[in-house]
């Protein structure tokens, strides 16, 4: 009766380890099936599902530029999931907005994308005696004015070689340290080499061309020292005054 019942308990325990071989052997097997099912959940989540999908725009860094002009250019794929959205795409039709210097898009989950926009800043303005063209450091005219702006240097450019000779004023204007920006009332330049700076004192400053432009600046300084009525510092290592007072 005993010898039976060892019989019985050792098949039990056998049947016992025989499963739990099998379950062993199925566990990596159901894992990875688990694993593949959670990524298909996930991909379809955020990829074909509109529970992330594009609901709005926010938009910072916008001053002059209105926000609907930028809502509008953007084209932001309102429903489409924000995971396939291409945000490059958005990025640089924002930027063919003329007041804009550079545009950032990054995704704000869950369901909004962001739009951070650099306006240019004007450093000089340009005019043909009717109307007045904003120019940035990089000497791009991006906005045209009925009426000159204060607290900018006003530039006006003739000639052929109009946007070599634009990009030219703004380098000449970057160089110019703050004490004689300020007192820069117009500039007038004919081409990149003839470019004139008159001084609301109505003192002139012959440049010449943008070459050499912070050179000219400090020897301009320094030769200001002097009372005239023109400054030369086209050959900055040769300048000339003239109409200098006894």
């Amino acid at each position: 009766m005993s010898q039976s019942v060892d019989l019985a308990r050792a098949q039990q325990r056998f049947a016992r380890r025989q499963r739990l071989v099998r379950w062993r052997s199925w566990l990596p097997w159901a894992i990875g099936g688990g694993l593949v099912a959670l990524a298909g959940l996930i991909v379809w989540l955020f990829y074909f599902s509109s529970a992330f999908a594009v609901s709005g725009v926010r938009i910072s860094g916008a001053d002059t530029v209105p926000v609907a002009t930028i809502e509008q250019t953007a084209a932001a794929p309102i429903g489409t999931p924000l995971a396939k959205v291409d945000l490059r795409a958005i990025a640089d039709r924002v930027r063919t907005i003329p007041a804009v210097a550079d545009a950032q898009v990054t995704r704000a989950w869950p369901r909004k994308i962001v739009i951070v926009v650099t306006e240019r800043v004007p450093v000089v303005v340009v005019t043909d005696g009717s109307r007045y063209e904003l120019v940035d450091a990089t000497g791009t005219s991006y906005r045209t004015v009925p009426d000159r702006p204060a607290g900018l240097p006003e530039a006006k450019v003739t000639g052929v070689r109009r946007d070599v000779t634009v990009h030219s004023v703004v380098t000449v204007s970057a160089a110019l340290p703050e004490s004689l920006r300020t007192q820069v009332g117009s500039i007038t330049a004919t081409s990149p080499d003839s470019i004139t700076l008159n001084l609301g004192s109505g003192v002139k400053v012959v440049w010449g061309s943008s070459d050499d432009s912070a050179r000219k600046a400090e020897v301009l300084s320094v030769l200001m020292k002097r009372d005239a009525k023109v400054y030369d510092v086209s050959a900055p290592d040769l300048p000339v005054t003239k109409g200098e007072k006894r």
